[in-house]
């Protein structure tokens, strides 16, 4: 079965280790135990803290360690010589420490599209000149933001300096469009800029809302995105990274005393094809417990945990101790955060985490596959990404009953499994909720890339298809009688393709939307749990032509009978009604 995962906050209790400690030798005697299988690609002092690079069970300034060799593996991907030369990143941020030691050897000097996007900044313009230093003051407000410079260090923090650690792609070209900062502009423009430009290879987008709450698409956001793919790149396609959320456990309905359990689908800006959503591991390989799940991950990078318990991830933090996430009185339980062991500039971080920062490791990869062949497209580079991930914690039996410890909206109906453990779809691909596709293989993937010939068709998108105005009753707390409806697909018809995404629009009227789960199986039988019973939207009433992206049909045949379940798993004597649902295929003839 599926390590469930448990909230690791005051309200729940403290993840506990599966993995004794193994014996290791202190090599360097700067506070950590590095296994003779490390590796250190020399000239980053910080280097053996960086378990995502090279996992040899270090704990870093934790309890725990992780599991050898649970990381990216990248060490053939960096020996043959790449490091994501050549390639641009964008981080659409909160801003970006451009003078940080291990980060101005990057950072673009001639940004064309590099944005500042601060109410009564003068440089409110797109810069064509040196950019301004991440210091600036704004109406006597010191602009000090540090998220983007954490983000940006796991992509490419710069390597063999003598300083701090090294990035992923540590040659990869740094750029900064800030989205995030307080004092940013709330306007969609600022939004639909962070998916404009074509002067980068990859954006980098760790963001998102909590998601307590269903969010509107944007349907100007995504015919951004999807300029973006379609012409970037000299028509090859920008490859847009995002953050899946760090809401598996959330306030219910925005309610701070009550603990329910989010999805990555219940945020608007998360369910189109254009972009690779991500999902967190642990340093021991699991899904984060704050990772929230969803059918539109698409992949799973490390994002670690909070660096007492169980190690996070190093990186680079704002310059000085007065700023950041590191300084001299963060008062931070461990040391290397207030400026000790070995950190007196407070120059970097070693409790990063969330899906900010598996986000950013998914990002490095990518910028060493467009080195390796930069002739990929952004769908190729999503199918490599599949066809070579590592399908961790991988159990296909049994069932994953509703985590314990919220105090809302507990159980699912008997019989019933409220989630799904990893399942093969009819083209071969596995696919787990928790993790996608399964962990980034570096490694792989770019022996992959580098003899990779694109065999995708035209790029197609069906229109919706509709069931029109249905009657389908959603009983209350039944398994047995629950909604069904379905779509037939016609060969040669609307929607017949070899699948890459398929979204799914539904109309529900129901006074709470949180009791319900909503699956859709594709005519090969292929289960996909669009959105778990019992959820964060606790007292939410209707779905009104809301959308949810599913990945869990790649590579299949779209042709046949697709079915729409709503089962209703809490007891309450409230009913609803099935109304109408949309089926879109997104993929090629």
């Amino acid at each position: 079965m599926l390590k469930i995962k448990q909230l690791y906050t005051q309200i729940l209790l403290t993840v506990v280790s599966l993995f004794v400690a193994i014996t290791l030798v202190n090599c360097n005697g700067s506070g950590f135990e590095v296994a003779d299988s490390c590796f250190n690609d020399g000239g980053d002092p910080l280097f053996s803290y960086a378990w995502h690079l090279a996992n040899c069970g270090q704990k870093v300034f934790a309890k725990n360690g992780g599991t050898v060799g649970m990381d990216l593996n990248l060490r053939a991907t960096w020996s043959s010589g790449l490091r994501g030369n050549g390639v641009k990143v964008r981080i659409s941020d909160d801003g970006l420490d451009n003078v940080h030691e291990d980060l101005t050897g990057n950072f673009q000097t001639v940004v064309a599209r590099s944005r500042d996007y601060i109410s009564g900044d003068s440089n409110n313009s797109y810069k064509t000149t040196t950019a301004v230093p991440r210091d600036v003051v704004v109406g006597g407000t010191p602009y000090n933001d540090d998220h983007g410079t954490a983000v940006a260090g796991i992509v490419a923090a710069v390597a063999g300096n003598g300083k701090g650690g090294r990035g992923v792609a540590p040659k990869a070209a740094l750029s900064i469009a800030n989205f995030m900062s307080a004092l940013t502009s709330t306007a969609e423009s600022v939004l639909l800029n962070q998916a404009d430009g074509n002067d980068f290879d990859i954006s980098n987008m760790s963001w998102g809302i909590k998601q307590y709450q269903k969010t509107a698409v944007s349907a100007n956001y995504e015919a951004q995105l999807k300029t973006g793919v379609t012409t970037f790149r000299n028509g090859r396609g920008a490859i847009y990274i995002k953050s899946g959320g760090n809401s598996y456990y959330e306030q219910c309905n925005g309610q701070p005393n009550d603990v329910c359990l989010g999805n990555s689908n219940f945020d608007g800006e998360n369910v189109n094809p254009y972009q690779i959503m991500v999902g967190a591991l642990t340093a021991q390989g699991y899904s984060a417990n704050y990772s929230s799940p969803g059918a539109n991950l698409w992949i799973s990078g490390f994002g670690g945990m909070y660096g007492d318990s169980a190690p996070a991830i190093l990186t680079t933090d704002r310059t000085g101790c007065v700023r950041g996430r590191s300084a001299t009185n963060a008062g931070s339980s461990i040391a290397f955060e207030n400026g000790g062991s070995g950190n007196s500039g407070c120059n970097y971080s070693v409790t990063f985490n969330g899906t900010s920062s598996a986000a950013p490791t998914v990002t490095g990869a990518v910028a060493l596959l467009l080195e390796a062949n930069p002739n990929l497209t952004w769908r190729d580079v999503k199918y490599i990404l599949a066809k070579t991930a590592l399908a961790v914690d991988y159990v296909t039996t049994g069932s994953i009953p509703y985590p314990g410890g919220t105090t809302a909206n507990r159980g699912v109906p008997a019989g019933y499994s409220w989630e799904l453990p990893w399942r093969v779809n009819g083209a071969g691909f596995k696919f787990q909720n928790w993790y996608g596709f399964g962990k980034v293989d570096i490694d792989a993937a770019v022996a992959m890339a580098k003899s990779y010939t694109s065999t995708f068709g035209t790029y197609t998108e069906s229109t919706w298809i509709s069931t029109g105005t249905i009657n389908v009753a959603i009983p209350d707390n039944s398994l047995a009688n629950a909604a069904l409806s379905e779509i037939q697909i016609l060969s040669g018809g609307n929607g017949a393709l070899k699948i890459e995404a398929v979204r799914v629009r539904v109309s529900i009227t129901h006074n709470d939307i949180s009791q319900l789960a909503l699956e859709l199986t594709s005519p090969s039988g292929m289960r996909s749990i669009l959105v778990n019973m019992n959820n964060s939207l606790l007292n939410v009433h209707d779905y009104s032509a809301d959308v949810f992206l599913s990945n869990a049909f790649y590579g299949e045949r779209s042709e046949g009978t697709w079915t729409l379940k709503v089962i209703d798993g809490h007891g309450d004597a409230v009913s609803g009604t099935l109304t109408n649902w949309q089926l879109q295929i997104i993929g090629a003839p």
